[in-house]
């Protein structure tokens, strides 16, 4: 029991630093400074420690050594909508309930975030290495101040993974590995207060999955990494909510909740990753990565979907409509010196949001595509490196209505648009033992 306490408090420790939104979809491009520079690559390339949670099979051949990295991540989200004109119209008193600023960009007041990333790897013997690491996964938020449906917007989920490895060479030309993905996901949102929707306060689920990597080095200096990862299944998130009242979104009359506990199933989606690294010259290393994400698996309709009867308790359904996601990674590195390494990298994602779920994809604007990203490495001696890196994605933007009345699983909104942009630091140290 005292292990366990003992994990679960350094995991929380490493979810304070999560991030408030991720770039494909929820989850981040890449993990340390390294991949994030390069694009997020790491399934052909084996960069550092932290490829056990990318393709564990590259740990193989990395001897004994520590990643250690620190980000800090920063979107900047903004919204404006419009409500639907009602006929016949809503009594003076509720005039303004669905949307209180029409057509008023609203900015989240949310800062950015520090996100850590450690791993460390060791070789066994007999043509094994183990490797324990613990990072920052995935997370997505807004704050935005009192607008919709009568109160504050403030979405926040985040998720850390403790990831032991083991990684066996089975010859000169091919490893296989194994994480398994122990996680602790914290979620907490406050919307639609008018409506009845009491706040929900932070929650925590624990959750596992693992991620199964290949690699094949065919011929010096290329090689090939296929990895899977499985469906991240969590507990539910419990939330406790008190007798209160609301309102009836069929005819807008005064009506009491007795309350309840919302018990909420919210897992993460299953991928798989195929990825190409080539040493074009003694200098130059190219990597190409190529990853599907199966988020309408987990945030697919009517997903994230309460298991309790929502009518004692007054919660509103969620229905994300994700769609699946494709991911392409490019990355590349250069030695300009024997000491100096210069990464450049690209990272596009369609967003997987159906624009017509309109107050989700105000709360949960997962709308980044492309990613730029850069960085460098300085090796201080044989044994230490020092890594920097950034990532900017230029701002998207999603629109589009959901005019419905709510009574028949419609918004009430006539139109929206959801912006996004998102910029990151990060600094890193490497050492070899």
């Amino acid at each position: 029991m005292r292990k366990a306490a003992r994990l679960t408090a350094a995991m929380a420790v490493v979810l304070l630093g999560a991030p408030a939104q991720a770039t494909n979809g929820m989850r981040m491009i890449g993990f340390g400074p390294v991949q994030t520079s390069m694009g997020g690559v790491g399934v052909g390339a084996t960069l550092d420690a932290c490829s056990m949670l990318s393709n564990p099979a590259g740990i193989a051949d990395m001897g004994m050594r520590f990643d250690v990295g620190a980000s800090w991540f920063k979107p900047i989200v903004e919204y404006k909508a419009r409500e639907t004109t009602l006929s016949p119209p809503l009594p003076p008193q509720f005039t303004g309930a669905v949307v209180a600023q029409p057509d008023k960009t609203i900015d989240s007041d949310r800062g950015g975030s520090p996100i850590p990333a450690l791993a460390f790897v060791m070789p066994f013997g007999s043509g094994f290495t183990g490797g324990l690491g613990m990072f920052a996964v995935a997370g997505m938020g807004v704050d935005y101040p009192q607008n919709l449906y009568g109160g504050r917007t403030y979405t926040s989920y985040l998720q850390a993974r403790l990831t032991p490895s083991v990684a066996y060479r089975i010859n000169e030309m091919f490893s296989a590995g194994l994480t398994f993905n122990a996680m602790l996901a914290q979620m907490k949102f406050d919307v639609a207060q008018g409506f009845g929707q009491q706040p929900h306060d932070t929650a925590t689920s624990l959750g596992y999955g693992a991620t199964l990597g290949l690699q094949f080095k065919p011929v010096k200096g290329i090689a090939l990494g296929v990895a899977y990862e499985t469906k991240s299944v969590f507990q539910e998130f419990e939330f406790d909510i008190k007798a209160h009242g609301g309102v009836n979104p069929v005819d807008f009359s005064p009506v009491n909740f007795p309350g309840g506990k919302d018990k909420l199933k919210f897992n993460q989606p299953s991928s798989f990753s195929f990825g190409v690294a080539a040493q074009a010259a003694e200098w130059v290393l190219l990597a190409v990565d190529v990853q599907w994400i199966r988020w309408s698996e987990t945030n697919g309709k009517n997903q994230p979907a309460y298991t309790n009867d929502t009518a004692l308790t007054g919660a509103l359904t969620w229905d994300l409509d994700w769609k699946d996601q494709w991911v392409v990674k490019l990355g590349t590195q250069i030695d300009a010196t024997p000491a100096l390494k210069v990464r450049l990298g690209w990272n596009y994602g369609k967003m997987p949001l159906d624009k017509d779920r309109a107050f989700e994809n105000i709360a949960f604007p997962a709308a980044a595509e492309h990613h730029l990203t850069a960085g460098v490495g300085y090796a201080v001696n044989e044994k230490l490196a020092v890594n920097l890196g950034g990532m900017y994605a230029p701002q998207a933007k999603i629109s589009g209505a959901n005019a419905g009345f709510p009574a028949q699983g419609g918004q009430a909104i006539a139109s929206y648009e959801s912006k996004m942009s998102q910029w990151q630091a990060d600094l890193g140290v490497a050492y070899r033992f």
